[in-house]
């Protein structure tokens, strides 16, 4: 491919240089083939036209002392996500953010519309309502750090989503007896144990994979997760099967409860599983539908509301409600409560002839 200097594309070697200027700010990059360099020619055109929109003019209101948004990342990336659980993922979303405005824009240039403008990009790259909204948490983040230090004058709206409600996925009685079957075939007794603890405890993957043996009191029967994706800490009854296996990895495990099992290999063995039961075309039979299932066999078999909350650990009452209507037996005797009794059917206003 001959150089090109007029589209701002060049070869360089076996690689293919962008270099282009838009109002004074230019952005130099190397693509490995043609057809990526022109594909990233038109977005690096794009990112430099709103960094140079973004940019107070003359006699803007915008404060000398106004942090970009690059300092701003900077700030937020060391007083709040640093050594947090989280922190990895939260700073990935707000960068984000930074590339698509431009990490020298101003926090007081971006408004409410410039937000909206950010989402309909998001939306583009089939960002669900869920995973903008996170990233939009991400960066009003920057903004109300910087606000508490004077890095900003204002923060934009923010406007929330409406997230549609997933299908809640859980194992039939038969998936159940089928995953162990295929374990059994397989060789998988690791496996198998872990998928056991994941059933009735309802603890997420990581939590298991964290849990120490110093979490477990096998005189109560309780687990103690401490370390958790709402950060609050919970415990949890240990049912008969759990509890022999847990006991027993107590006494030979070291460190944690699981040492000797990856998480890879505990997907990679899920992912066998899944084509085994011809299931790949369901997306929703993942890991964390044990954690569904556990959830739904206790509301099914009359656990309140409020213990299942406990038990999970959902920060929020409504995330648990999510499964309430799997309860279907419990909605069956509600109804069946308003039949009239037997001495009541002949009665005055039964509505027999």
């Amino acid at each position: 491919m001959a150089s090109n200097p007029e589209r701002g594309i060049y070869q360089r070697g076996n690689a293919f240089v962008v270099d282009i200027t838009v109002k004074g700010r230019r952005a130099v990059e190397q693509c490995p083939t043609y057809a990526m360099a022109l594909i990233r020619r038109d977005e690096l055109r794009a990112q430099l036209r709103r960094e140079a929109e973004a940019l107070p003019a003359a006699g803007s209101s915008v404060a000398h002392n106004c942090w970009s948004l690059g300092k701003a990342l900077l700030v937020s990336s060391e007083v709040r996500w640093a050594g947090t659980r989280n922190g990895d993922k939260a700073i990935t979303h707000a960068a984000e953010a930074c590339q698509f405005f431009g990490k020298a824009t101003p926090l007081d240039a971006i408004t409410t519309e410039k937000i909206d403008i950010y989402y309909a990009h998001l939306r583009s790259k089939s960002n669900g309502p869920a995973t903008i909204n996170r990233k939009g948490m991400a960066l009003s983040a920057l903004f109300t750090d910087a606000l508490k230090r004077g890095g900003c004058s204002r923060k934009p709206a923010f406007p929330r989503q409406v997230e549609t409600p997933k299908r809640i996925r859980y194992l039939s009685d038969a998936e159940e007896q089928r995953i162990f079957q295929l374990l059994a075939q397989w060789d998988e007794p690791v496996v198998a144990q872990a998928l056991t603890v994941l059933l009735d405890t309802g603890m997420r993957v990581g939590e298991l994979m964290a849990l120490r043996i110093g979490d477990v009191d096998l005189k109560a029967q309780i687990i103690s997760i401490w370390e958790n994706k709402g950060d609050l800490p919970r415990s949890v009854p240990m049912t008969s099967r759990v509890l022999s296996i847990v006991g027993d990895r107590c006494i030979t495990s070291k460190g944690t409860v699981f040492h000797d099992l990856e998480r890879s290999h505990l997907e990679y063995v899920w992912s066998k599983l899944r084509a085994a039961m011809d299931l790949n075309d369901d997306d929703r039979f993942v890991l964390h539908a044990l954690r569904s299932t556990c959830a739904t066999r206790l509301l099914q078999r009359g656990v309140s509301m409020y213990l299942v909350q406990k038990v999970l650990g959902h920060a929020d009452i409504k995330i648990t409600e999510r499964y309430a209507h799997l309860a279907d037996q419990q909605l069956v005797d509600a109804i069946q409560s308003l039949e009239p009794r037997a001495d009541e059917k002949n009665s005055p206003g039964s509505g027999a002839a």
